[in-house]
């Protein structure tokens, strides 16, 4: 809006410095340059000598050498005509004509709610007028400019003058980039005066409803008042049947009325049996126990609107057939759709509440309650929902006939009264929710409880204080906007189940996504949670301008802001479009799943019929991954709008942050991306670093997972692999090397050994033929002559089972042969034997005579009857 005020500001004092204009041409335009002698140059206009870079900056001089070139202004403007295909000043008085007819309307006084909507239409098409002149005039003006900023600047003074075509050139090309420039600037302030006129309109109008909201209505407890009610109830009878009685009297085919009739009723028929065997169908349940809570939220909204369609489309069909036949009168119109909205409120609550609260189908309930509960809720809703749609269709009935005020305040007052009533019974009925542990708990209507209560009491304070048409609009808020709100948050039900349907694969959005796309449970579990959250966007985003309407707004403004919303606001200098974020997002998502598609149709059509390792189909699967989700980025941005030349903007950024702590994890990543490219390790290798050995299982962008031996799986960083010493037993092929240790007794025959271990290692079906196995005579031990089997297996993933045969083989053959494995043992030699035996004597002689007590002393041993020994 600044940004649009300065260049108003700027254009009029360019046009007070110009002198005074009589067409837009002439304030728009640059003024041609006046002819003068070659002694006495005038100096060009800013359009002549500057390129747009420098507008609003002092004129620069052309040299005193060279006098400005005349152009023909007619035929340059003609040319930018030509250029956008219509007459740009007639354009741009047609609107601003339009404009000073709508400014110059609402200056006017009490002005009515469709002459308000007549004004909002003609405003819309003067913004599509500006926005279609602009869209043609905004390829033509970037061309301009490029142009002119090819072209530089004139020389200045002390340089040689430039030749005469070629100031003509300047001076025509500045010319008729003046033009569009003048033009781009009448585009901003039409689109400025353009929301300056909505605001006001909104003004007005929030006015206008504020004060008829707030206005008292006298008598709603004179006596007089209530006693003319049966009289004033016959005489707007009687206008109402005698409105209904011309009007059918002046029809000029009343059998072609007839016959919309005719087919109302056939279509009310076709629906109806279409809503029993459609509810049947869709609540079928044929397993064991209640339908789990996803089937019946998913359920619930084909049945609302398969029991809406039989009351409501039928009365709609009828209603624009026949006006669009012969056309009703307006009184007649404004009754017909008052009636039809009326029905349509009654049949879609009951059928809402019905479905939500099953009074006669426990096992379809959405909410906990009882069923006694659930039949009390029932019965008072509808109710409800009767008492607002009979008090609206009399409250227009009566106004429609110009019937005395006194029926619309009787027909008001007791409906608002009956209204509050309802609403407290309706919260104050107990659920008795006993045995409903699977549905959603409704702990959230506890917050709501109390404003509820106070808008109620708000439709009573109202309605005794005599504003009776506010209470009217509380009550219907409470009541049309409440079922809004209700629907929405069945919708979301819905979407909640059926985003559970998607990870079952017995349903059919899951069958069908196992079937057709291939994707197991995880995967399906995965997809289901953006698939929940764009739903559930949606919904709400189809909630809101609902709710809107009931409170007063219009469709143009709502339109407008979601239009501004969605396709763009600005913040500062920076345009925001959240549907250019949502769509960059969607192609992003899209993008990855191609990107996914895409590797698991490499996989199983390309590289597993090649025959490739496993390791290197993953090395490529992975590396297609990478770059599938790093050109769906790209796509993204650039569908946002994002200018991918700022990535380097981004970049030096992205440095100074790896500088401060980032550089682990770049480290990492860009050593993930040299594993995949240089593939020093793959998935399956036997490998050891950083003190642990198992194999590799994974190799993601940070990390590689390797499993040990005893099942525990390692996340090691993927820069251990780049740096440290690694060992990887398996990198060129599975082949390896075995050793067997064995020691034998001495005086066996060493030649006997080593014929044994030979062939138990070639009767192995895992030992390679060549190299060929062989045996080492290590040494002479203490107690061994030991020797070790060297074996060149095939699968070195099969090391453990093979040395566990070879030890078996070898020791049934020794046993055969009676060759020894001598195990160890140990000699302990006493050599002082004369000492040792002294000792003992003279222990047992000290022991014979007597036994040492607990403190040390010696005591006597008792009598026995025996000798000691």
């Amino acid at each position: 809006m600044t940004v649009r005020l300065i260049a108003a500001a700027w254009l009029l004092c360019a046009g007070l410095v110009a002198g005074p204009a009589t067409s837009f041409a002439q304030v728009a335009a640059p003024p041609a340059p006046v002819t003068a002698p070659p002694s006495q140059p005038t100096p060009p206009t800013q359009q002549q000598a500057a390129p747009p870079a420098n507008a609003g900056a002092p004129a620069v001089a052309a040299p005193a050498a060279q006098a400005v070139p005349q152009v023909n202004t007619a035929e340059i403007t003609k040319r930018a005509n030509q250029a956008v295909g219509l007459d740009i000043d007639a354009t741009v008085k047609s609107w601003n004509k339009s404009l000073d007819r709508i400014e110059e309307g609402l200056r006017g006084e009490k002005l009515r709610y469709a002459e308000l909507n007549a004004f909002r239409e003609d405003l819309e098409k003067a913004r599509g007028q500006v926005k279609g002149f602009w869209d043609k005039l905004q390829p033509r003006l970037n061309e301009l400019k490029a142009q002119v900023d090819r072209l530089g600047p004139p020389p200045v003074a002390g340089q040689p003058p430039e030749p005469d075509q070629a100031a003509l050139n300047r001076a025509e090309l500045n010319y008729h980039f003046g033009i569009f420039q003048a033009a781009q600037k009448s585009v901003d302030a039409g689109f400025f005066r353009i929301e300056q006129l909505v605001n006001t309109i909104q003004d007005v109008r929030r006015k206008n409803f504020t004060n008829n909201l707030l206005q008292p209505v006298p008598g709603v407890f004179s006596l007089d008042t209530w006693r003319n009610v049966p009289v004033n109830t016959i005489n707007a009878t009687g206008r109402l049947t005698g409105l209904i009685e011309d009007w059918w009297k002046g029809v000029k085919d009343q059998d072609e009325l007839f016959r919309f009739a005719i087919e109302a009723a056939l279509l009310w028929l076709v629906l109806t049996i279409v809503r029993l065997r459609g509810v049947s169908r869709i609540r079928r349940w044929t397993e064991a126990g209640e339908p789990p809570f996803w089937k019946r939220a998913s359920s619930a909204a084909g049945v609302i609107l398969l029991r809406c369609a039989p009351v409501v489309l039928p009365p709609i069909f009828l209603y624009y057939s026949a006006d669009a036949a012969q056309a009703f009168p307006e009184r007649i119109g404004w009754l017909f759709y008052f009636a039809i909205r009326s029905v349509i409120v009654i049949f879609a609550v009951n059928a809402l509440i019905t479905t939500v609260v099953s009074p006669g189908q426990r096992q379809w309930r959405l909410i906990p309650a009882s069923d006694d509960a659930a039949r009390r809720i029932c019965f008072l809703v509808l109710t409800l929902a009767v008492v607002y749609g009979v008090s609206n269709l009399i409250y227009m009935a009566t106004r429609l006939v110009q019937a005395p005020f006194s029926l619309t305040v009787v027909s008001s007052f007791p409906a608002s009264l009956l209204f509050a009533w309802l609403v407290i019974a309706i919260m104050r009925t107990p659920l008795n929710a006993a045995g409903t542990e699977d549905l959603p708990s409704l702990s959230w209507l506890k917050v709501l409880k109390l404003p509820i209560l106070l808008l109620t009491l708000a439709v009573i304070v109202s309605a005794l204080g005599g504003y009776l048409a506010l209470s009217r609009f509380i009550a219907q808020q409470l009541l049309v906007t409440g079922t809004i709100l209700a629907l929405v948050y069945l919708l979301l039900l819905w979407v909640d189940g059926f985003a559970q349907s998607m990870g079952d694969e017995n349903t059919s959005a899951g069958g069908w996504l196992e079937g057709t796309l291939g994707l197991d449970e995880r995967r399906r579990q995965q997809l289901s949670v953006p698939t929940s959250l764009l739903l559930k966007f949606g919904v709400l985003v189809c909630a809101v301008p609902l709710i809107m309407l009931q409170w007063g707004y219009a469709w143009p403004d709502i339109i407008d802001w979601y239009r501004q919303v969605f396709f763009g606001f600005h913040i500062g200098s920076t345009q925001v479009s959240i549907a250019a974020i949502v769509a960059s997002i969607i192609v992003f998502v899209l993008g990855y799943f191609a990107a996914q598609l895409f590797q698991g149709w490499l996989d199983t059509q390309i590289l597993k019929p090649a025959g490739l390792s496993g390791g290197v189909r993953d090395s490529i699967r992975t590396g297609v991954g990478y770059i599938g989700v790093f050109v769906a980025a790209l796509a993204a941005f650039s569908y946002a709008g994002f200018n991918l030349s700022n990535l380097a903007i981004v970049a030096g950024a992205f440095s100074v942050g790896i500088g401060f702590g980032l550089q682990s994890v770049v480290s990492n990543f860009v050593s993930g991306l040299i594993l995949l490219a240089e593939r020093p390790i793959k998935v399956g290798d036997l490998v050891v670093v950083g003190g642990e050995e198992g194999y590799v299982r994974k190799i993601s962008v940070r990390s590689t997972e390797i499993e040990t031996f005893d099942r525990a799986h390692v996340l090691i960083p993927n820069s251990f692999f780049i740096t440290e010493k690694v060992k990887n037993w398996t990198l060129r092929n599975n082949t390896g090397r075995v050793t067997i240790s064995v020691g034998v007794a001495y005086g066996c025959d060493p030649r006997a050994v080593k014929t044994i271990l030979l062939k138990a290692a070639k009767d192995h079906p895992n030992v390679m033929i060549s190299p060929e196995p062989f045996v080492d005579f290590e040494e002479f031990g203490a107690d061994t002559l030991n020797f070790k089997l060297y074996a060149f297996i095939y699968n070195l993933k099969e090391s453990t089972a093979t040395r566990t045969d070879l030890r078996i083989a070898i020791l049934d053959a020794f046993n055969a042969a009676g060759i020894v494995i001598p195990s160890r043992q140990t000699e302990i030699s006493v050599r002082d034997m004369d000492w040792l035996k002294t000792a003992v004597t003279q222990y047992m002689s000290q022991a014979g005579g007597s036994h040492l007590s607990g403190n040390g002393s010696a005591k006597a041993p008792p009598s026995k009857g025996h000798d000691d020994l």
